[in-house]
């Protein structure tokens, strides 16, 4: 079965995507109309139109609109659709460069583009205005005040597509009125009634410390009689920071639990678009990787590449290589070439023999060392299951920092189990068009 995280997903941007999907299609279709003087389109100019609006969403998506639905300025708004409809000019000649007859007529095109533009300027100024209006933000009460629910909430505040609102923190431990981060402490825990009434909160997480202690299992249970959403930290912490929570993870989520379980049908479906990816990148980069390793042993002494062993599916040993981009003598220094061989991303283009043997796929947790994949599984007991999948090329863990940013171990084991625990191709997909969106020069706003 194939399955969607909800968090890859929220309603907000849902909507927003199809509608302006909608829209694009709608404004070619009627520029078709007015190009050709009829409103009777064959199924292959209705293909063509579906490519251009395609196209649209797609330069969207490129230029960050999707992932924050508010910005600086109008003026800013409307430089980054300039340049949405710059790609979707390019896509157009790129396709009709490819002879396949699936571009639009370039009076139609422009025409549709032109409209297009005015369209969604007015539908993105009006959609946001609407916002909070039509979409009214899940107000959030939290019970207990420990690290994981102010986590749960500095999230929800740095992702407001969510649509998350942080009323308040109901705690023993500290004195109402007291600003915490993320929110006010409004209560203690025996007045969840009153807070619930007075604030109208519509959910309710329950910190890991209150479960352990002292849960108020009767008060729940009245708020789940009143229509009110309840959610274990743990639970909350996956939907908002999306990541397992490793403070809540208890070894019987992996042994009880079937979403943890290995998916052989999903990894099928993996390494077999793994595998018609690897044989065309194969022949397409060696070339590049022929006149890289030239390059490398003529500028600095040394071998062309760097070869050590990891740990791949299932704890089975594999090696992989990588361009040399520091100089022999000096590890901590990168050569000029190595300079230039990072700037296009090229170092670790040689693991594409990996790909083809099977040994990596596209996506999947970061390959780890074998020495470092020993030492971690023996201090963090479920370490290992992360290797239920194939290491990547790029992954969910990868995807979730900037480049260059040092994460601690722990922090990225969270993100591995996410992705093993939601292993799908929409997953896949997801985390393939962000990585090629990171390495084109698009910034958010």
């Amino acid at each position: 079965m194939i399955r969607f995280p909800a968090v890859l997903f929220p309603e907000r941007v849902s909507i927003l995507f199809f509608s302006e999907l909608l829209l694009s299609f709608t404004c070619f279709l009627a520029a078709g109309a007015v190009t050709t003087g009829t409103l009777a389109f064959s199924s292959g100019e209705l293909t063509r139109i579906l490519i251009a609006a395609v196209s649209v969403v797609f330069g969207c998506y490129l230029n960050g609109l999707y992932r924050n639905l508010h910005w600086r300025s109008r003026v800013f708004l409307i430089l980054h659709l300039c340049s949405v409809f710059g790609i979707a000019l390019l896509i157009q000649g790129l396709v009709a460069y490819a002879g396949i007859g699936l571009e639009l007529p370039h009076g139609a095109m422009l025409a549709g583009a032109a409209l297009n533009f005015m369209i969604m300027v007015i539908w993105r100024v009006t959609y946001t205005a609407l916002l909070n209006r039509v979409f009214a933000s899940e107000r959030v009460l939290f019970l207990g005040a420990g690290d994981i629910a102010r986590e749960i909430a500095a999230g929800m505040s740095e992702h407001p597509e969510l649509g998350y609102t942080v009323v308040g923190f109901l705690a023993d431990d500290r004195e109402p009125g007291e600003w915490i981060e993320g929110g006010e402490v409004v209560g203690t825990i025996d007045s969840i009634e009153q807070c619930v009434h007075r604030l109208g909160a519509k959910t309710l997480i329950v910190d890991d410390r209150e479960m352990r202690t002292r849960l108020p299992v009767a008060a729940l249970t009245w708020a789940k009689r009143q229509g009110v959403t309840v959610y274990d930290a743990g639970t909350a912490f996956e939907m908002i920071c999306r990541r397992v929570c490793s403070r809540t993870f208890r070894p019987s989520q992996i042994i009880f639990a079937n979403e943890m379980a290995q998916r052989p049908n999903s990894l099928a479906l993996q390494s077999i678009y793994t595998n018609l990816v690897a044989l065309v990148a194969y022949v397409l980069t060696l070339p590049i990787l022929a006149l890289a390793a030239l390059a490398i042993r003529l500028s600095s002494s040394g071998p062309a590449f760097i070869t050590e062993q990891y740990a791949g599916f299932n704890g089975i040993p594999f090696s992989a290589s990588r361009l040399r981009c520091v100089a022999e003598d000096d590890p901590s220094r990168t050569t000029r070439v190595g300079s230039f061989i990072r700037a296009l991303h090229l170092e670790y283009l040689p693991r594409v023999i990996n790909l083809v043997r099977g040994e990596m796929a596209l996506v999947g947790p970061e390959p780890q060392r074998i020495e470092f994949a020993e030492a971690l599984s023996d201090l963090i007991p479920f370490y290992r299951h992360r290797q239920v999948v194939k290491p990547g090329i790029t992954g969910w863990t990868q995807i979730q920092d900037a480049p260059g940013t040092v994460t601690d171990a722990l922090r990225d084991i969270e993100y591995d189990l996410y992705y093993t625990k939601h292993f799908s191709l929409p997953l896949d997909a997801y985390i393939l068009l962000y990585a090629i969106r990171a390495i084109l020069p698009f910034q958010d706003r």
